[in-house]
């Protein structure tokens, strides 16, 4: 230790010794420096880290040379030397390139301690590789001698240096860390350096003269340590503009993911297959970390079974590419749905991927729901009329193919109407639920109830064997209903159990012997139930021939409806649709009503659905279109006309031609007139559905699919043609304020509504606490009795002018007055 300090105290100059440990200090900074920027770099693009290298292998290389001839001009053994010129090139080389493997080894060997001692050996033998190529360069005019102990020293102090070196880069983003580890590489050179300096004995010899390669001389030495500084200088240069040029592209990126972060979609970015970034919302998504998806294949964030579609997007030119649905794998497992949107972009530089992820998993549950909705009643959770016409055919097809039987039971509930009336509607809600469990608890899974009206069921028996077995089933159901029930309602203002006591009867109709298709076993069963109810209700009732002469009171009741426009016995009542928000009329809708001489005033629920049984609805129906049409056109104000039109309505050849010819009979502009239809269109022939909605459309007629959520897919529906507005079906509309479940449902209905851009009415509004919901929901019309019953307009005196006063209308619109009321579920 002793010998080495005399060495560089007695042999050396100390001024260019300076010089050189001050270079050393520069260049290994400088290349700690780029080793630290490569660390950054690595994190989000690996392709990268190359170029670091090289640049941090270069600037070491040059600066270990540097440091060695000037501390070779300040080293004075007693002569002038001169060296070789080969051994001088090529000993920068050595330093260069050993130094850039010494770092490439570094960069992969993460927290491996093997590999980080190999990189550092592998560094030290660039350092002594270089040292003593470069000495060996004076044997051009000098003899050497080395002391082997010292020669090993060097090497074992060389080594020992770099391994703590680059042991201590595993992290550089500290100032402090990386000035540790620059004066770790500086001992490891100076140390190599003077130490092996002192293994050196040199004696002063003629220079040699073979080729001319001996050159050197003090200048030289000084022209080589000048331009080592100059080298060292660029780097330092290079390196602060690329710092510069970094943190304004760190700047962007900055900036980018704040963007990102602000998006509630899941914004990601890949190349070459790879994650290189990804926005909050899809970390909370994907339920992880930066760290851990960054780098990841893309394909391993998605379900297996969507890996060929993806690959196939991939391959997809980019004005091809359109949003599809997908399913990603979070990290716990779960598969979410998404609908996913890429297009190629130039990220950092180069080119990428960048991927658009919406969580779809709301919207399924939301089209699911609306699905249940589509196919069960709203309050009892059972199957609707559609759905229980979908498994009584399929009952029936199976019972042809086995040669079983099937039986159908028209069920209603005696003394229902008296519940609400005394008790209200809450009672008798909470009624046929609990009604609704107790004939389930009666019957098999593989049976079939359904809810079809307000007190109106209907029950599927599959593979039935024997008509007592048939019997025996719906004596249960009308006994369980003629237990006691126990429902929580309120008297006076206070909370109590009331004890309600109905009864059931029971229509029964047998196939085949019944009727062989599903509409003759209906009629059956409802021919059985009607007798029942003649003859005092509460009993369970087989269909029997004997039954024709109901069958004939109905064909009476048929053919006097024939006669009933002649007779001049219908006639049009006109209910206000109002805007949602000021309160204003905006449409009147045409609803028909019968005055028989005998019957009375007879509703449309009870003539309707026998005109569509006989075929009279497409004569009744142009009626009503022909005669609201008139009517609307001799109004003052270009108030709308809706008009509903029935499935067999529609459905008959030149309809829209036909409608064209009414509106050009009464001059009336087609928009201001509203067709209201249901989805029973769709059922037959959707397409020819969708081709007669095209033409009245191309008429300028307004189009609204009444009765929605109803029916048993109103989505796919929405889906085939664009229509003008959706009518929420007032079932959904009357349990407003009394259970959450039905809020949901509207709300549903009226978000998907707007965000199809379609106009939302609501249909059966008949209070305050409805009306203050529905204003809250945002929801276009409303409908009601709240605003106004139905009122005829007969004469060309009557109008809605004359029908609603000025101060009728004014106290509609202060219904409206004020804010709307928050909607609590």
């Amino acid at each position: 230790m002793f010998k080495i300090v005399a060495c560089v105290a007695q042999q050396h100059d100390l001024g260019l010794v300076a010089i050189s440990a001050g270079i050393c200090l520069l260049g290994c900074f400088s290349t700690v420096t780029l080793m630290a920027e490569a660390e950054q770099v690595e994190q989000v693009e690996r392709w990268a880290l190359s170029p670091w290298l090289l640049a941090a292998a270069t600037v070491f290389g040059c600066s270990v040379w540097s440091l060695h001839f000037v501390a070779m001009l300040a080293f004075q053994p007693g002569g002038e030397a001169a060296y070789g010129l080969l051994p001088t090139a090529a000993s920068i080389a050595i330093a260069v390139a050993g130094a850039l493997v010494a770092l490439l080894i570094r960069a992969h060997a993460g927290h491996d301690p093997l590999k980080v001692a190999a990189a550092g050996v592998v560094l030290a033998a660039a350092i002594a590789g270089m040292h003593y190529t470069g000495v060996g360069a004076m044997a051009a005019s000098s003899l050497l001698v080395f002391e082997g102990a010292y020669v090993h020293a060097s090497l074992g102090l060389c080594a020992t240096l770099a391994v703590v070196a680059l042991a201590r880069a595993g992290d550089l983003t500290g100032l402090g860390r990386r000035i540790e580890v620059t004066l770790w590489l500086a001992l490891a050179i100076c140390g190599l350096h003077f130490t092996g300096m002192t293994a050196l004995t040199v004696a002063p010899a003629a220079p040699r003269e073979e080729d001319g390669s001996a050159l050197g001389s003090m200048q030289l030495g000084l022209a080589v340590g000048l331009v080592s500084l100059v080298v060292l200088a660029a780097g330092l240069t290079a390196l602060l503009m690329q710092r510069h040029l970094m943190r304004r592209r760190m700047n962007e990126l900055g900036r980018m993911r704040l963007l990102g972060n602000l998006a509630h979609e899941v914004l990601l970015i890949h190349r070459g297959g790879r994650v290189v970034e990804i926005n909050q919302a899809g970390l909370r998504l994907f339920e992880t970390s930066v760290q851990e998806i960054v780098g990841r294949p893309v394909l391993n964030l998605f379900s297996e079974a969507d890996a060929p579609a993806l690959m196939r997007l991939s391959r997809c030119r980019p004005e091809d590419l359109r949003p599809e649905e997908f399913e990603i794998r979070t990290a716990t497992g779960t598969l979410v749905p998404v609908e996913l949107s890429c297009r190629p972009i130039e990220y950092l530089g180069r080119p990428a991927t960048a991927v658009a992820l919406r969580d779809l998993s709301q919207r399924r549950r939301d089209e699911a729901r609306i699905r249940h909705l589509a196919l069960h009643d709203a309050l009892t959770d059972l199957p609707n009329r559609t759905l229980l016409e979908e498994r009584l055919g399929l009952a029936l097809e199976t019972a042809a193919e086995n040669g079983t039987s099937v039986a159908l039971i028209y069920l209603d509930l005696d003394r229902f109407k008296p519940v609400n009336d005394f008790h209200g509607h809450a009672a008798g809600d909470a009624l046929l639920v609990q009604a609704a469990k107790r004939m389930q608890a009666e019957l098999r899974p593989t049976d079939t109830l359904a809810r079809i009206g307000g007190d109106e069921f209907v029950i599927v028996l599959a593979h039935t064997r024997t008509p007592a077995q048939v019997a025996e089933t719906a004596e249960r159901l009308v006994a369980a209903l003629g237990r006691p029930f126990q429902i929580e309602g309120r008297s006076e203002g206070r909370s109590e159990t009331l004890r309600i006591e109905i009864g059931a009867s029971a229509g029964i109709a047998l196939y085949p012997s019944d009727g062989s298709t599903a509409e003759s076993l209906k009629r059956a069963a409802d021919t059985a139930l009607y007798r029942v109810k003649d003859e005092g209700r509460g009993t369970v009732r087989f269909f029997e021939a004997a039954m024709d002469e109901q069958l004939q009171a109905r064909r009476r009741i048929e053919h006097e409806l024939s006669g009933a426009i002649p007779r001049g016995e219908l006639q049009l009542y006109y209910q206000p649709i109002v805007n949602g928000r000021t309160g204003e009329i905006e449409t009147f809708e045409a609803l028909i009503r019968w005055h028989h001489p005998e019957r009375g005033c007879v509703p449309p629920a009870e003539f309707i659905p026998l005109a569509e049984q006989t075929d009279q609805i497409g004569r009744i129906g142009a009626w009503v279109l022909d005669t609201a049409c008139a009517t609307a056109a001799a109004w003052s104000h270009p108030w709308r006309v809706s008009v509903n039109v029935s499935p067999k309505q529609f459905r008959q050849p030149g309809f829209a031609a036909g409608v064209a010819a009414v509106l050009g009979r009464h001059g009336l502009p087609p928009g201001r007139l509203v067709l209201e239809i249901t989805e029973g269109v769709f059922i037959q022939d959707a397409a020819m559905a969708v081709e007669v909605l095209t033409a009245l459309r191309t008429l300028g007629v307004r189009l609204a699919l009444d009765d929605f959520g109803t029916g048993y897919s109103s989505l796919s529906y929405l889906q085939r043609f664009k229509f003008d507005k959706i009518k929420v079906d007032q079932s959904f509309v009357r349990r407003l304020g009394q259970h959450a479940d039905s809020l949901t449902i509207v709300r549903a209905i009226t978000h998907l509504g707007h965000n199809l851009g379609l106009q939302v009415t609501v249909e059966g509004v008949e209070t305050q606490e409805q009306l203050a919901v529905l204003r809250e929901l945002g929801c276009d019309q409303m409908q009601g009795y709240l605003f106004a019953r139905p009122t005829p307009m007969t004469g060309p005196m009557t109008t809605p002018i004359s029908a609603f006063p000025d101060l009728e209308r004014a106290r509609l619109r202060s219904l409206f007055d004020g804010p709307p009321a928050k909607a609590c579920a």
